[in-house]
């Protein structure tokens, strides 16, 4: 009989917020974009190239980490979240709080 080796729960628990974060990217970059498209159309100032094209690539750099952070195991896995994390809080830094 094989034993088989389970994950810690924390484990589990860290890879679901960082993936919580990573999705909450994607949307807020693809709002944005509809934001700006929207602008666009009616002549309105929107909320601008640069701020869509850095959400863009930090909702992709955090798709790719969460990829990362779901087949790699224990502290791969465990960086690879905060990694994801890390990004999150350097775009609400940058573009929202600073």
């Amino acid at each position: 009989m094989t034993q088989v080796e389970t994950e810690p729960r924390l484990l589990r628990v860290w890879r679901g917020v960082s993936g919580a974060v990573a999705v909450g990217l994607v949307l807020l970059a693809l709002a944005l974009l509809g934001v700006q498209v929207y602008a666009g159309t009616r002549e309105l100032h929107g909320p601008g190239v640069d701020m869509v094209v850095g959400h863009v690539v930090a909702g992709l750099v955090a798709v790719v980490g969460q990829v990362v952070a779901d087949r790699a195991r224990r502290w791969v896995a465990a960086g690879a979240g905060l990694g994801v994390l890390m990004v999150g809080a350097l775009v609400l830094w940058v573009y929202w709080w600073a």
